[in-house]
């Protein structure tokens, strides 16, 4: 019988890179930051309905932006150093530490279409294609045998002008509006994998701060983000 090598029948293996609408954020100003039970989370439900064959790593920062410093250190801990926010410098290592990988998905944008930024929904899927790039890439991984992982990038929500956080958002609406065309044509242009949040996520984030997610709108990305798994795992 011809020989089964370890790597032909291993778990494929996915990486989902986020923010605080992946690490299931809850605002509540009374108590503070909070989290989602895990399971409850897009990504342990994308997992679930995955099943065996499949092992997902989650790793999402609140605060996170694509290739931007914050200005202040915000999310879950304000001693998070600026710096640490920016998702391009801290992925190549995110990416060594989970090898090997099959696919990497990404779902960041909200942040970067903060007033502060002065971004647009072009801006924004040029990003996204610039980590695609150093996903792709072997620097991060070209001491391993491992081939580079299949990417998908996921347009974000809709996220409003009008939120708990002041001005933070002014000018979120029109450019999260238009991200997910400009993403798709992005995607298209370098060969990545695509999938709009917003077909499975309707309306606003349904927290109170109308940022984040609720409970079941992580239940239905995470539902469709596994519909999609599947499509792209199994071709």
């Amino acid at each position: 019988m011809p020989a089964v090598s370890a790597e032909s029948v291993r778990p494929k293996r996915i990486l989902v890179y986020g923010d605080s609408n992946t690490f299931g954020w809850i605002y509540d100003p009374k108590v503070g930051v909070t989290r989602l039970p895990v399971e409850k989370t897009w990504v342990r439900v994308m997992a679930e309905k995955l099943g065996a064959g499949y092992e997902v790593e989650v790793n999402a920062l609140g605060g996170r932006t694509i290739c931007r410093d914050q200005r202040t250190g915000i999310g879950a801990g304000s001693r998070i150093p600026c710096p640490l926010f920016n998702g391009m410098t801290s992925l190549p290592a995110v990416l060594s530490e989970n090898l090997p990988l099959d696919l990497v998905i990404v779902m960041l944008g909200t942040n970067d279409a903060k007033a502060a930024f002065k971004t647009v929904a072009d801006q924004l899927a040029d990003d996204l294609g610039r980590m695609t790039e150093l996903i792709r890439g072997e620097g991060w991984g070209g001491n391993t045998p491992y081939p580079s992982p299949q990417v998908l990038l996921i347009a974000p929500i809709y996220q409003p002008d009008d939120t708990a956080y002041g001005e933070f958002f002014k000018g979120a609406d029109a450019i999260t509006k238009a991200l997910p065309e400009a993403l798709r044509r992005k995607t298209a242009e370098i060969g990545a994998e695509y999938l709009n949040a917003g077909d499975f996520v309707t309306g606003v984030p349904a927290q109170m701060d109308r940022v984040h997610m609720s409970e079941e709108q992580h239940r239905l990305l995470g539902l469709g983000a596994a519909d999609k798994v599947k499509a792209i795992m199994e071709r």
